[in-house]
């Protein structure tokens, strides 16, 4: 199996599963055997559920999507076409815009797994380091709004190490925690003969940040951990306000009080230390405002589907509310008959999976809809469009689809001409990249502008 192609990709809501039979995932709620491509299928699952059901996933699609959408729209406003590309505006009348631009995409590169750490560890004699120490550390950090200067800082736990040539430290993340959970899982399918995956191919796989948890609760005397306690604790902190410290702070509560406390009842312990997460309603509130907002502007495509998103983190925390574990749920069975056993893990992983569907599967180039009969597959085709133009406009005067996202999908429509805009036509238009531009008030102007493009 290539693990290369198998990825769920953030705040674009769609899993790549390339060379997978997905009949298989139409069985994988009613066999009683998990199988290779299930046990991969769940690993990846479970980081569609971390986007779209913790404060933090919710926080990132605030500020990744919302956030840079209302700057094109601002930006657009203010200079037209000569606002683009982005990196090379220097327009004092979007200078304030354009720096918010560069610090959201600076807090989202902040939050991701440190890729470059991960081949440092590949290089290393033993494809792996040791930690030094930790420690927390502060970085100011300027909030603009308006024609306001708010100063602050946002606080990091930094992990100095040993056994690298050339870092000597990194910050933890919300990206590496998420894998934390997705990895402990593997490990929870595997021991309890859910599933037929050849433990060897998860060993293979990069140091960090899949195999990293051991190493992290070793540094704490947390040793022996079972797969279900990393679950619990790597759930625990994606589910707070800042996963990092959450995850350290509760690392060294259970080093104080002792693992055996811990360990003795996992769900009760992490309860009795559970804070508020006092941004939770903030950041739905934002969410919802702006699919209103967008919406009386007649963005009427982007606000249905900024709609159907905030109803899923909006159902998410109401059923934390009741339940706070309710997502690993699947994981608390306690079963002695190894078939019931299979069959109660399958049926309270499908209350999950019922309610929380991944709208799409991208599989060798070609987006299925999962739930053909809503309109939750075309919103995501949209959400994915307008990201590439995000992304594109940083760089590029006019948005375009780059050779790299070409050979890695088509949208649905299947137009090889849909961001050429010599091939645009008047709207309406049923072509998804589009709609995206008109959404953000860019179609027409290519379209006006096609001559000199």
């Amino acid at each position: 199996m290539n693990f290369s192609n198998i990825k769920y990709y953030p705040d674009r809501f769609y899993i790549r599963l390339d060379g997978f039979n997905l009949d298989n995932l139409r069985t994988l709620l009613t066999e009683t055997l998990i199988n290779k491509e299930h046990a991969v299928f769940i690993h990846e699952y479970y980081h569609y559920l971390t986007n779209i059901t913790t404060l933090p996933g919710i926080r990132q699609f605030n500020l990744n999507f919302c956030d840079r959408f209302r700057a094109i729209t601002i930006l657009t406003e203010k200079e037209s076409l000569n606002a683009y590309p982005i990196n090379k505006n220097t327009y004092s009348s979007c200078g304030s815009m354009v720096k918010y631009w560069d610090d959201v995409l600076k807090i989202i590169d902040e939050d991701d797994i440190d890729y470059e750490l991960s081949e440092e560890a590949e290089n290393a004699i033993n494809k792996k380091f040791n930690i030094e120490s930790i420690n927390r550390t502060r970085k100011p950090m300027d909030v603009v709004i308006g024609d306001t200067t708010y100063e602050g800082e946002r606080i990091f736990i930094t992990i100095n190490t040993i056994g690298l040539v050339n870092r000597q430290s990194f910050n933890l993340t919300f990206g590496a925690i998420d894998e934390f959970l997705s990895s402990a899982i593997d490990e929870y399918l595997y021991e309890n003969d859910l599933s037929d995956i050849d433990p060897s191919l998860l060993n293979s796989r990069p140091f960090y940040p899949y195999r990293f948890f051991d190493e992290l609760l070793s540094y704490y005397n947390i040793n022996r951990v079972s797969a279900f306690e990393k679950i619990l604790l790597a759930y625990y902190a994606l589910n707070s306000s800042r996963p990092p410290i959450t995850l350290i702070e509760i690392l060294e509560k259970i080093k104080e009080d002792g693992y055996e406390n811990f360990q003795s009842y996992p769900e009760h312990y992490l309860l009795s230390h559970l804070s508020t997460c006092t941004e939770y309603d903030e950041m739905l509130q934002y969410t919802k405002k702006f699919a209103k907002e967008t919406g009386a502007q007649d963005r009427v495509h982007i606000s249905q589907a900024l709609t159907y998103f905030y109803d899923k983190f909006y159902i998410a925390k109401k059923l934390k509310e009741d339940d706070f574990f309710y997502f690993v749920r699947p994981f608390f069975i306690n079963e002695t008959d190894n078939f019931k056993f299979k069959q109660k893990f399958l049926q309270a992983l499908s209350r999950i999976v019922n309610v929380f569907s991944p709208p799409v599967i991208l599989k060798d180039r070609q987006f299925y809809y999962i739930d053909k009969l809503t309109s939750f597959g075309e919103s995501t085709m949209l959400i994915l469009a307008t990201y590439e133009i995000l992304e594109s406009l940083k760089k590029n005067k006019i948005a375009s689809r780059p050779d790299s996202q070409k050979r890695r999908y088509s949208f649905p429509d299947g137009d090889p001409n849909c961001d050429n805009p010599k091939k645009f036509t008047p709207l309406p238009t049923n072509i998804i990249f589009r709609i995206a531009l008109n959404e953000l008030n860019l179609y027409k102007l290519y379209l006006e502008n096609s001559s000199d493009i």
